[in-house]
């Protein structure tokens, strides 16, 4: 397991009294994010910004607040492409940034979308990644009876048919749809390595 990252959460004064709270990893978080991420148009190292909606507790003890500040970066990004294959985007969750503006490294995955501002209903793969469905149902169908329709031409047109119907294929094969979250989706984040906090005794 990598190390944890150890960092205050106040201004040190010369006597101190403080906890050392370790979030362990597996820890979930629920973000409401402030970016836009599209397939198509995201580019791997773009920056991230999410917000805390439900505070985080160890043991009974909220540690990270409601509000804080988590940001990330796309980790990898494929554009939907033809013959049905979806969009792919990856999130990488790596700063805590504290209300007193310190800035805590973390290494958080993406689990799920819980709710979709585009009104888009995106997967989330067993590694994070967010998934582009295929095409829908309608284009599904036109896929089916475009070809079928050019080879019932019958008679010689039957060879010729059967060669459009691959051009037809070709040309009706729609993409898959792109993945993507609109600003303002929920979404849910894995901590994937453990972060010690130290932060005011809970006697100050």
């Amino acid at each position: 397991m990598v190390g944890s990252m150890t960092v205050p959460l106040f201004a040190q004064d010369d006597n101190p009294a403080v906890d050392e709270i370790t979030v362990p990893e597996g820890t979930e978080f629920k973000l409401q994010l402030h970016t836009t991420l599209n397939s198509s148009t995201s580019k791997v190292g773009d920056r991230i910004m999410c917000s805390l909606i439900d505070p985080v507790a160890v043991e009974d003890r909220d540690v990270l607040s409601k509000g804080v500040r988590i940001d990330g970066h796309v980790g990898e990004t494929h554009p939907a492409g033809r013959r049905g294959r979806g969009g792919l985007l990856t999130i990488v969750f790596d700063t805590v940034e504290l209300p007193n503006g310190q800035k805590v490294a973390i290494l958080g995955s993406l689990t799920e979308v819980f709710s979709s501002e585009s009104g888009s209903d995106p997967n989330v793969g067993p590694e994070g990644e967010l998934k582009g469905k295929g095409p829908n149902r309608k284009y599904q169908a036109l896929m089916v009876v475009a070809p079928a329709a050019v080879g019932a031409a019958g008679g010689i047109g039957t060879a010729i048919g059967l060669g459009a119907a691959g051009i037809l294929t070709a040309l009706f094969l729609p993409k898959g749809r792109q993945a993507q979250l609109a600003a303002g989706s929920l979404v849910g984040m894995r901590l994937d390595r453990d972060v010690t906090l130290v932060i005011p005794s809970a006697g100050r």
